[in-house]
C-alpha cells in the first residue's frame, strides 16, 4: 500500500510552542484574541468574588444550500436564476464542461433577449496536487430560432495558489524527465534508472498571470521569481545544476509548468505530469544517501485512510464553517484504525503564509461532530483559500502545545511534534481538503 500521511489532531495548549511550527509574532489581532479580550474584560468588571456562570451554547443550525448539482456534472450556484430564462442549463454544460475540470460552477447569468452572457467558475483537474488554480469565466449564448448555441467564451480572472509549490520538491525517473538533460553541461546524458531530483526553494514568487491578447485562448503565461537545484543520481555519477524561473505556462487542463533556466540551457517542467512531489525529510534523506528509507520517520512512510465530512459541498465548506458565518467546525469521520487509542486533528490554510492554523483537537472516536473540535476559528480568508484537515492516528494521546489562529504550521511538523515524546506514536493518517469563500463580505 502507498503510504500518505492525514495529521487532523486539535488541541490547544495556552502559550507552549515547540520547535517545528512557526509562531506569527505580527501584531494582528485574531479572532481567537476579539473573543478572549470580551470575556477577559467581563470578568474583570464582574468583581473577584463574582461566579461568573458560563452561557448555554446556542444550538447549532445548519442552513440548506439552495444550491444544487445538475446530473453530477456542474454546481448551480443558488443565485443563478433559472426563471429569467436564457440558454438551457443541459446546453450550456455541454458547451462548456471538461474533462479535464475537477469541478465546474454556474455563477449567474444576465439575459437580454436572445443573448444570455454566463459568469462561471472552473477548477482545472491539477496533476500535481500543488498550486492549485482556478478560473473565473464569461460565455456568451445566442439564440436563433428556439435553439441556443454558443457565440464565445473569455476568461476574467485567473488565480493561482502557490503556496506549496514553495520548498517542495520532485522525484522522476530520467526517462520521465530525460529532457531535464539538456539543462547540464553540454553532451549531459542521463543513465537507464538513475533518478532525478527537482528542489524548488523557498523564494518562489507570486505567481501572476499575464494577460493574453485574445482573453478567449485558454493558454497564457504566468510570471514568477524563484531559483533552485536539479539534483542527478545514478550508478556512475552524481551531480547537479542550479537553475533560475522567470516564467511558465498554464492552460484551462490545470497543467503549470514553469521554464527552468541554466547557464546550458532552457526546459519546461511540469510538477506532477512525469514526477511525484515528496516531503522534506524524505528528500533530505535521499540527499544523504540514507540507505534505511524503508524505516525512516516520514510521512511516505505511513498508511493512509479516507476522512469525509458532511461540512463539504461541492469541493466547498459549507458557509458556517467560517469564522463569521458560525464558526462550526466541520463534521468528520474516517476509518478505525488497529492499534490507535486517539485521533489527533489539525486544519490549516494552505495559500496563508506557512500553513496558518485553525483549527486543532483529539478524538478517541473515528468520528467528530459538527462544532465539536475543542479549539476552533474558522476561515475567513479575503479570497478563496484552501483549507485542509489532518487526521493522525495514534497509539497515545499527545499534546502538541499549538495554538489556533496564532501560528503556523504544516503536516510535517505536526507528524514531528505527535512522535517527539514518544517515538514512531504515529501510526497513519488521512486528510480532505476543501475550500471556502465569502461571496459577499461579511465582516
Amino acid at each position: 500500500m502507498r503510504r500518505f500521511i492525514f495529521p487532523l489532531t486539535l488541541f490547544i495548549s495556552g502559550i507552549l510552542v515547540f520547535t517545528g511550527c512557526s509562531n506569527d509574532t505580527e501584531e494582528v489581532t485574531t479572532v481567537q484574541e476579539v473573543v478572549e479580550t470580551t470575556v477577559s474584560t467581563e470578568v474583570e468588571a464582574a468583581g473577584p468574588e463574582t461566579t461568573v456562570v458560563e452561557e448555554e451554547k446556542e444550538p447549532i443550525v445548519i442552513e440548506p444550500d439552495n444550491s444544487y448539482i445538475y446530473e453530477d456534472l456542474c454546481k448551480v450556484n443558488a443565485e443563478y436564476d433559472e426563471t429569467a430564462g436564457g440558454a438551457p442549463i443541459d446546453v450550456i454544460i455541454k458547451e462548456l464542461r471538461k474533462e479535464s475540470y475537477d469541478r465546474m460552477v454556474l455563477l449567474s447569468h444576465t439575459v437580454n433577449g436572445d443573448t444570455d452572457t454566463v459568469k462561471y467558475k472552473v477548477i482545472p483537474h491539477n496533476l500535481s496536487g500543488k498550486g492549485q488554480s482556478y478560473i473565473v469565466c464569461y460565455a456568451e449564448f445566442l439564440k436563433e430560432g428556439d435553439e441556443w448555441s454558443l457565440s464565445s467564451k473569455s476568461w476574467s480572472d485567473w488565480v493561482i495558489k502557490r503556496n506549496e509549490l514553495n520548498g517542495s520538491n520532485w522525484v522522476a525517473d530520467s526517462e520521465a524527465v530525460k529532457d531535464l538533460a539538456n539543462l547540464f553541461e553540454s553532451g549531459f546524458a542521463f543513465d537507464e534508472g538513475a533518478a532525478v531530483y527537482i528542489h524548488f526553494k523557498k523564494n518562489l514568487n507570486i505567481i501572476t498571470v499575464l494577460l493574453n491578447e485574445d482573453p478567449s485562448v485558454f493558454e497564457t503565461k504566468i510570471g514568477t521569481s524563484f531559483g533552485g537545484t536539479i539534483y542527478y543520481k545514478s550508478e556512475n555519477d552524481n551531480t547537479s545544476v542550479d537553475f533560475t524561473c522567470m516564467e511558465g505556462i498554464v492552460n484551462d487542463d490545470g497543467l503549470l509548468s514553469f521554464k527552468l533556466v541554466t547557464e546550458n540551457g532552457d526546459e519546461y517542467f511540469t510538477p506532477g505530469e512525469s514526477s511525484i512531489f515528496i516531503s522534506q525529510a524524505l528528500y533530505d534523506l535521499y540527499m544523504s544517501d540514507n540507505t534505511d528509507l524503508e524505516n525512516a520517520a516520514v510521512l511516505e512512510n505511513l498508511d493512509t485512510f479516507e476522512v469525509t465530512s458532511e461540512g463539504i459541498f461541492y469541493g466547498e465548506w459549507i458557509k458556517e464553517t467560517g469564522a463569521k458565518n458560525g464558526n462550526v467546525s466541520p463534521e468528520l469521520s474516517w476509518d478505525k484504525v488497529d492499534g490507535a487509542t486517539n485521533y489527533a486533528v489539525m486544519m490549516i490554510d494552505l495559500d496563508e503564509g506557512n500553513y496558518h492554523l485553525h483549527g486543532y483537537g483529539a478524538s478517541d472516536t473515528n468520528h467528530l461532530d459538527f462544532g465539536a473540535m475543542n479549539e476552533y476559528v474558522g476561515p475567513y480568508p479575503p479570497s478563496p483559500h484552501n483549507y485542509k484537515i489532518y487526521v493522525f492516528a495514534l497509539k497515545n494521546a499527545a499534546n502538541p502545545g499549538l495554538r489556533v489562529d496564532k501560528q503556523n504550521c504544516d503536516a510535517e511538523s505536526l507528524f514531528e511534534l505527535l512522535n517527539k515524546d514518544n517515538p514512531n506514536n504515529v501510526i497513519s493518517y488521512g486528510s480532505v481538503t476543501a475550500s471556502y469563500e465569502y461571496l459577499e463580505r461579511v465582516w
